[in-house]
């Protein structure tokens, strides 16, 4: 059964979670990922004077983000690390703690939750999993897809970034159901659009790729 996020009533907070053993100190909650909703979390429970403590191995899907024009409170735009940087500021000003180790096992104890990292372990009444999803990356050297996306050439949202497009020439890459609605979705946008399958076109006939 998956950890669930439940909010123990009264809680008291209670400082520094963490130990070297399997000491007495023990954390309301450990938040695992530290991209735009691990943060989030962290904000409104450090909020709710609980004991919040995030682990990230700084691999946030937000932090490749160029440019961001759709995150609300910024009309000018915002890059993913500063965005990031900024929501684990607002989380340590509430008394969260941020700790940039990666989570290897997570298992329970004595009905509690307990997270083990590189240099030690710690203890949790809860765990929330904000471990986000990973791109889909299409076959090409790694220096010229990061280059892409720095330069927002390459793009991984059309609901995010479909206005930066209007009446621009885009390629869609994607197979079958899945890349024919997301060209579909674009096609709102600019007529000058090209849907590029890496595996080929599936029959409906006799369901090859060809």
């Amino acid at each position: 059964m998956s950890p669930t996020l439940v909010i123990p009533v009264g809680a008291n907070r209670i400082q520094n979670g963490m130990t070297n053993a399997f000491g007495d100190k023990v954390n309301d909650c450990v938040v695992i990922g530290g991209g735009p909703a691990g943060l989030t979390a962290a904000i409104y429970l450090a909020r709710y004077h609980l004991s919040v403590t995030v682990f990230h191995d700084n691999s946030s899907r937000a932090s490749s983000i160029p440019m961001s024009h759709n995150h609300a409170g910024f009309p000018d735009g915002i890059s993913g690390t500063e965005l990031l940087a900024r929501m684990s500021a607002q989380a340590q000003l509430y008394g969260a703690a941020i700790r940039r180790s990666k989570i290897r096992t997570l298992h329970k104890v004595d009905n509690l939750f307990v997270a083990e990292f590189e240099n030690g372990s710690i203890r949790s009444r809860t765990v929330l999993l904000a471990t986000g999803v990973v791109n889909r990356r299409p076959a090409m050297p790694q220096a010229t897809h990061d280059e892409a996306v720095a330069r927002g050439l390459l793009r991984y949202c059309p609901v995010c970034d479909g206005f930066e497009v209007t009446d621009k020439p885009v390629g869609v890459i994607g197979t079958g159901t899945k890349g024919f609605k997301e060209a579909v979705f674009l096609r709102s946008y600019t007529k000058d659009l090209t849907l590029i399958s890496p595996e080929g076109v599936r029959t409906h006939n006799r369901g090859h790729y060809y």
